[in-house]
């Protein structure tokens, strides 16, 4: 069933990130208007516009959806200008699920802040911003070209970095400008990188700039350039040793902001690494709209397969040594962003699929968790961990949902993350097998960190259930209703797709062949133009 009476068929590609975006500007419309007519603003009212619009964009992502799954590849181009210096929005299954998985997100923590940002001001701010970056977001995901892809990749940039400082105390400006700075380096990397490739290749465009490259695939240049680029986009993935912003950005920002950042925002940055790379520095040899696409001279799955272990070791290391609840779940943010890595680090069809499936049990398990230390922080006014010591006596449903999370973290049936956990491994153990012995010793390193990850997950539950209650957490009271709806959802969403994971299967599969299989997307995109 495809939604049409929102939009019509040729737009299906762009709606998803239009509605977010005008939903923004009639928020801020609404707000001025009532302030300029000296009336408040109702928060529900701020909150009620919002989560329209994010269910609209749901809506549009799902019958684009409809579209793409039955028809391949979807395309959208500004005036029906394609080519080299086109504006060009395509999408397919891969694109579908991050959208869908962002735009889910928007609407659960828009849902979440209903209770938790009560007693914030700026409220207006606060979700125009939070529904922008959600749009652009949308819309790294759909760009077809380097310059969109640019465009929206900084616009959710500077949305994120005023959300993590958005309560103006020191804490969150300290952290907004270490995310800033280490953002624009990494934005420079892109940029410097987009602009070596349009003087390579003549083009902007994805599609056409892969077919130039192929006229070449041994230039010395296009190693520096996967390097290059992987490092650009790997600042705001959090792979290490460019992660240093998000142990501070995290605790600092609100908790419904800090789930985005952890749940999905850090993914734009591994999406623009892999669609790259897949993109336009082929690993293999095939033959697409006409074209023979040869391997490039860089083994870049290789790259990710080392950034990969040296994530996610990095990671549980820092996290094992924390006592702040939010600083211990960002740096397990940047060990879970390891296994990503090592996923799709592997170049085959089953380790797309399972890393595709990572992605949505990350974002799904990771925005559980702080929602709940939002809530405990909400509580009792404390992240650290010894404060935490007994809450579930005081806030049994939160610190229950908090356990789910910390299960499906730790790969533990009946949670969506026990079948993640174990697909990736059995991913890489099959890599090994299949096309060289290195990346059996990264598994090794990578079941030798899902160990290691035990000890500070079962350390979190082991405060919060079972230790004698602090004097802190004695006055802690329950989360609002809105919190408890919108952290209920998340966790019933992990156990339902824990005890029946097929249908999140047969779309991450879906997801990871159109990735691994990116001929259907280039030849989309040049079907409205040539270089």
């Amino acid at each position: 069933m495809q939604f049409n009476f929102l939009f019509t068929p040729d737009l299906a590609v762009v709606v998803p990130v239009m509605i977010p975006i005008i939903t923004a500007l009639f928020l801020t419309l609404v707000s001025e208007s009532l302030g300029f007519l000296k009336k408040r603003v109702p928060h529900s009212l701020l909150a009620g516009i919002a989560t329209l619009g994010f269910a609209l964009t749901l809506l549009g992502v799902y019958s684009l959806s409809q579209s793409v799954w039955t028809d391949g590849a979807q395309v959208f181009t500004w005036g029906g200008l394609g080519g080299p210096l086109g504006v060009v929005l395509a999408a397919d299954m891969f694109s579908i699920v991050l959208m869908g998985l962002f735009s889910f997100m928007g609407f659960i923590v828009v849902v979440y802040s209903l209770g938790y940002m009560n007693e914030d001001t700026g409220l207006a701010q606060y979700y125009m911003l939070l529904l922008i970056m959600v749009g652009a977001m949308n819309g790294v995901v759909v760009s077809g070209d380097l310059f969109t892809l640019f465009m929206f990749y900084e616009t959710m940039g500077l949305s994120s970095f005023v959300l993590v400082a958005f309560r103006r105390n020191w804490e969150g400006i300290e952290a907004a400008i270490k995310y800033l700075m280490m953002s624009a380096i990494g934005s420079t990397l892109v940029l410097y990188s987009a602009s070596y490739l349009y003087g390579l290749t003549g083009t902007l465009n994805l599609a056409s700039m892969a077919v130039a490259i192929q006229a070449d695939p041994t230039n010395p240049l296009l190693p520096i350039l996967v390097a290059m680029l992987t490092a650009g986009f790997g600042v705001k993935g959090a792979v290490v040793p460019f992660a240093a912003w998000l142990a501070d950005a995290h605790p600092a920002a609100p908790s419904g902001i800090s789930a985005m950042l952890s749940g999905v925002v850090i993914k734009v940055g591994i999406y623009g690494i892999l669609r790259v790379n897949t993109t336009l520095f082929s690993s293999g040899s095939s033959i697409i709209a006409g074209v023979e696409f040869l391997a490039t001279s860089i083994n870049w799955p290789l790259l990710l397969g080392v950034f990969a272990v040296v994530t996610m070791t990095a990671g549980n290391f820092y996290a094992l040594t924390q006592t702040d609840l939010k600083r211990m779940l960002a740096y397990s943010s940047i060990t879970q962003i390891g296994f990503i890595l090592f996923a799709f680090g592997t170049a085959t069809p089953f380790g797309y699929e399972s890393g595709t499936l990572y992605i949505v049990s990350h974002a799904l398990t990771k925005g559980l968790l702080f929602l709940c230390a939002g809530a405990f922080l909400h509580s009792i006014g404390s992240r650290d961990l010894r404060d935490l010591s007994g809450i579930a006596r005081k806030m049994p449903i939160t610190a229950a949902f908090f356990a789910v999370g910390l299960l499906s973290l730790m790969g533990m049936p009946p949670t969506l993350g026990f079948y993640a956990k174990i697909l990736i491994l059995y991913a890489g153990v099959q890599a090994g097998v299949v096309i060289g012995g290195y990346y059996l010793l990264f598994s090794l390193i990578a079941i030798f960190n899902a160990l290691i990850g035990l000890g500070y997950y079962l350390r979190m539950l082991n405060y919060t259930w079972f230790r004698p209650i602090s004097e802190r957490a004695v006055n802690a009271h329950s989360a609002s209703k809105s919190m408890i709806f919108a952290m209920g959802v998340l966790a019933i969403a992990l156990l339902a797709l824990g005890i029946y994971p097929a249908p999140i299967y047969i779309i991450a599969e879906a997801a990871g062949n159109a990735l691994y299989h990116f001929g259907d997307l280039i030849s989309c995109i040049l079907s409205v133009g040539s270089p």
